[in-house]
């Protein structure tokens, strides 16, 4: 059931340790490929997908970010999802895929508080976002998102060596507005998405040549509902969402001012979610304005 997936599944999240440097810009254009046929019902691990079976997902995203001071830098991610079933029609909507423009998400991320240490670094961060639906049907199977605004706050510590290994953990909370019964199975009524504690934590090796991190991505729903519950009656984007995720990601410069990734996820543990596994290539272009 992509809805409680795909909010996640392009990256492990807009914010990091790192920071910009003034003045300077990087665009990411990114592709993401998705296959599932398990899922989590509940906490009750379920194969093939409820009336799908098996689907398939597409992510092509834009991500960019600008250091307006060394301290403060400006972050924008804008997805474009394709989500297909292999099996039945969507019960709630009769479809067998979505494909859409999820939600556009602006951040402003903050260090206030940068420690040298022996030989390494540990800064403070912060950071305030916000995340717009676009107007995709946020109810159904195969629903590209939930359909909610929502502000997000974050906070953690980020350690640089100076041979290059880094760290960082950082922490959030996620306050989810309304979805809108657009399908009229909550009598009309909008959905209340539930808010979600967020934690992120990364180990890698950062240099001009080459980067690599290793990053566990954790979401726990605050209340929300499970599918496998007898209260549940199609209300998707009210559902509680769980998820462990690990994940796997390599940077290289290729020339001047340009630069390409590549990624693998997995989701390892959750609760209304798929069981998926996830490949990403992306190409970054630097410039200093």
């Amino acid at each position: 059931m992509a809805i409680f997936f795909v909010n996640a599944s392009y990256s492990q999240g807009p914010i990091d340790g790192f920071f910009s440097q003034k003045n300077e810009l990087s665009l990411t254009a990114s592709y993401t490929s998705s296959n599932y046929d398990e899922f989590y019902v509940g906490e009750v691990k379920t194969s093939p997908v409820p009336a799908h079976n098996e689907v398939k997902q597409k992510i092509y995203s834009l991500y960019g970010k600008y250091g307006l001071t060394n301290d403060f830098t400006i972050i924008a991610n804008l997805p474009y999802i394709s989500a297909k079933g292999e099996g039945q029609p969507d019960p709630f909507n009769n479809s067998t895929e979505r494909e859409d423009f999820q939600d556009l998400s602006i951040y402003a991320k903050y260090r206030p508080v940068s420690f040298s240490l022996e030989n390494s670094n540990l800064d403070i961060v912060t950071a305030l976002g916000f995340t717009l639906p676009l107007g995709y049907e946020p109810n159904g199977i195969l629903s590209i998102g939930s359909g909610a605004f929502s502000t997000n706050l974050h906070t953690g510590l980020h350690y640089q060596h100076s041979t290059g290994l880094f760290s960082s953990v950082i922490a959030g909370y996620s306050f989810r507005g309304e979805a809108d019964d657009n399908l009229n199975i909550n009598n009309g009524d909008n959905f209340d998405v539930p808010n979600a504690v967020l934690l992120l934590g990364k180990i890698g090796y950062a240099s001009s040549k080459f980067y690599v991190e290793g990053w566990a991505d954790y979401q726990s729903s605050v209340e929300g509902i499970a599918i496998n519950d007898p209260s549940f009656a199609g209300q998707f984007p009210e559902t509680e969402v769980d998820y462990t995720r690990l994940g796997l990601t390599v940077y290289v410069p290729l020339v001047e001012k340009l630069g390409a990734s590549a990624g693998y996820s997995t989701v390892i543990d959750g609760k209304n979610i798929a069981i998926s596994n996830n490949f990403n290539i992306g190409l970054t272009y630097n410039v200093n304005l």
